[in-house]
């Protein structure tokens, strides 16, 4: 008996010395510093390590709007998404030689939180985190945001496979995977021409800007295929961007026949049907000259693409193609947007967080990083009275 007792004894301690073991080294995977609270949706955290899960955004099932741009050192981003009680968190992730993954700063957010508060996220959440990556910049100084674009108008095709028989690879989990194993730009977009990118964030496709001090490429998948150009405006918004004469994309446009007419558009010859962002993106190419000036400079273009202008009355010409979806397309009559319109202004005015799924959107943050130095400047919640500075 006292033989048997202690052998249990010794089963049982070598039990907790394995367990302790395993759990010490699942920690050791996936350690980070416990959420910073720096503001009312804002939150700072520093990853050692993390695990990485190249199937990220399958499960979310919301979508974003967004502008981007890049002008010499400065790389502005707009995220915008519904007026929600979701916090954003700040994520510096730690590079690791062996593993050849960079160092890298970026934005991040649990998005099936509904919650100002971190109390009671679980740890899993917490530790998968840094795979929610938006936008950021690595220690090379390449940087990547993702914006989405209406998968309908090429019949959700590009949703499917980028490159069949290849390492797939969740569009979400993209600006992760980029950030952490560039080395410039063009290495990015080579690395992913080597992946099978597939989804989709709700019903949008994705694409991306990625930009090092040289360069900036246009990177979008469309009907199969990863389109890469580095010959744009260097400006993102919500459509298709990477149209030339016999690709996929050109191939498609010819079929359906799509002529884009009005005033308003008449400076983009190439759009699809649900294209978004129209206004928004010749906002930032009509003041592009100011993004360059400094970080501050590139903030203020940001700010004039805050979402909620789309809400205001003095906003002119009014941004239609935001109210685009469903029979509503860039071709529809202006007195056809009306009623989308003023359903969104009314949502505007109450200011309510808790209305779902179809609360008004607003910017909830913008960023700005300068390629150069690897730094941060941070506006939170379309409140671009302060900032927040962060240097990787």
């Amino acid at each position: 008996m006292h033989i048997r007792k202690k052998l249990l004894g010794l089963f049982f301690a070598a039990f907790l010395a394995l367990s302790f073991a395993i759990c010490g080294s699942a920690a050791q995977a996936a350690s980070y510093t416990a959420p910073q609270k720096l503001d009312k949706y804002l939150y700072y955290m520093e990853y050692t390590d993390y695990v990485p899960d190249l199937t990220t955004g399958e499960k979310v099932k919301t979508g974003f709007a967004c502008s981007a741009v890049r002008n010499g050192n400065f790389y502005g981003r707009n995220l915008d998404l519904d007026y929600a009680d979701v916090p954003e968190f700040v994520i510096k992730v730690a590079g690791d030689e062996s593993k050849g993954r960079y160092a890298s700063i970026g934005m991040a957010a649990i998005l099936t939180l509904k919650s100002g508060e971190v109390d009671n996220v679980s740890e899993a959440d917490l530790q998968a985190m840094p795979n929610m990556t938006f936008d950021g910049i690595n220690e090379n100084g390449v940087a990547m945001n993702s914006n989405v674009v209406p998968a309908e108008d090429l019949d959700f095709a590009t949703l499917q496979s980028t490159n069949y028989g290849k390492p797939r690879i969740h569009a979400l989990a993209v600006v992760r995977y980029v950030l952490d194993h560039a080395e410039s730009a063009a290495h990015g977009v080579e690395l992913l021409k080597n992946m099978d990118i597939y989804g989709s964030y709700g019903t949008c496709g994705i694409h991306w800007m990625l930009s090092d001090p040289k360069e900036t490429y246009i990177v979008e998948c469309i009907d199969g295929e990863l389109v890469a150009r580095n010959n744009t405006d260097n400006i993102m918004t919500n459509f298709y961007i990477n149209y030339a004469p016999n690709t996929n994309y050109a191939k498609h446009i010819a079929r359906a026949g799509q002529k884009v007419v009005g005033k308003t558009y008449e400076n983009f010859p190439i759009l699809t049907p649900h294209a978004c962002g129209v206004e928004r993106y010749a906002i930032l190419r009509e003041h592009y000259a100011e993004g360059g000036e400094s970080a501050e400079g590139m903030a203020r273009l940001m700010e004039r693409v805050k979402y909620t202008r789309t809400y205001e009355a003095d906003t002119n010409p009014i941004w239609y193609t935001e109210s685009c979806g469903g029979t509503l397309t860039i071709d529809s009559a202006p007195m056809d947007f009306k009623a989308a319109i003023q359903s969104g202004v009314d949502t505007y005015q109450l200011r309510d967080r808790e209305i779902q799924p179809n609360n008004f959107w607003q910017t909830w943050h913008t960023a700005v990083y300068d390629l150069k130095n690897k730094t941060l400047r941070l506006n939170i919640q379309e409140d671009y009275s302060k900032h927040y500075d962060f240097k990787l």
